[in-house]
């Protein structure tokens, strides 16, 4: 079965985006909660790169997405089941992996800037089906952080390895036509990394997939436009890894 931990494992992905504004201040936290929605794991079949995932090979989904508080795992707990590497090909070897997951995250966390307090505020949300996907704005006061609904802002500045998409497998659904860009009606986002070990699938050997997440600089604020506290999803380090 594949398991979603909390153990760093031996294989990263930095998720990380460009704003594309006048960012004036950037700082990164660990958020004390971390709440995000994975749809899919895939395997990228032979002619994959880390800007194209050929032929995908769906180890586990969900259409309505398996939900997680990241922060809440201890190290080796497994957080969820997502399905089964039975789908892989006998014989094939395998250099990368996709994940399917939503653009949206509920985190709770705070941090003191250069002297200035930024909190997460439940009162100002993400939104990512009104057409207007836009980064949100936390709060600037010494109250105790709340859970605040953020997310990844219309960018282009995701990277080749990321696009939006529509997608909840990894094969149904539209993926963004530019690679690097997310935008107005696409809820979720691909990403994809190379192994640093390909695994080549053998007969009457299942081996499981973990995968895992490092939330040490997970929380983003932003100083942008003159606007003080706007948090983001930072640079969470994804970790996987097969054993048999």
């Amino acid at each position: 079965m594949n398991k979603i931990t909390k153990k760093i494992l031996p294989i990263s992905l930095v998720l990380a985006f460009s704003l594309g504004a006048n960012t004036s201040y950037s700082d990164n936290v660990e958020p004390s909660s971390y709440i995000n929605t994975v749809f899919a794991i895939n395997l990228c079949g032979p002619g994959s790169t880390i800007s194209v995932c050929a032929d995908p090979v769906i180890l586990g989904t969900s259409a309505a997405g398996s939900t997680f508080d990241l922060q809440s795992i201890e190290a080796g707990d497994s957080a969820g089941q997502m399905g089964s590497m039975s789908n892989a090909s006998v014989g094939t070897t395998y250099y990368y992996v996709q994940i399917v997951l939503s653009r949206a995250f509920t985190v709770t966390g705070e941090d003191s800037p250069t002297g200035t307090r930024c909190r997460t505020e439940t009162d100002n949300e993400f939104d990512n089906t009104t057409g207007n996907e836009s980064a949100v704005v936390g709060v600037s006061d010494t109250a105790a952080a709340e859970s605040q609904v953020i997310g990844i802002p219309d960018t282009t500045g995701l990277g080749l390895n990321m696009q939006g998409t529509t997608s909840t497998n990894g094969i149904n659904g539209v993926d963004n036509a530019t690679l690097g860009k997310i935008e107005a009606g696409e809820p979720n986002v691909k990403f994809r990394f190379a192994l640093s070990q390909p695994i080549t699938i053998q007969s009457g050997k299942i081996p499981t997939f973990t995968i895992a997440f490092d939330l040490a600089t997970a929380l983003e604020f932003n100083t942008i436009d003159g606007n003080a506290c706007v948090a983001t999803p930072g640079a969470p380090i994804v970790t996987a890894s097969f054993s048999n």
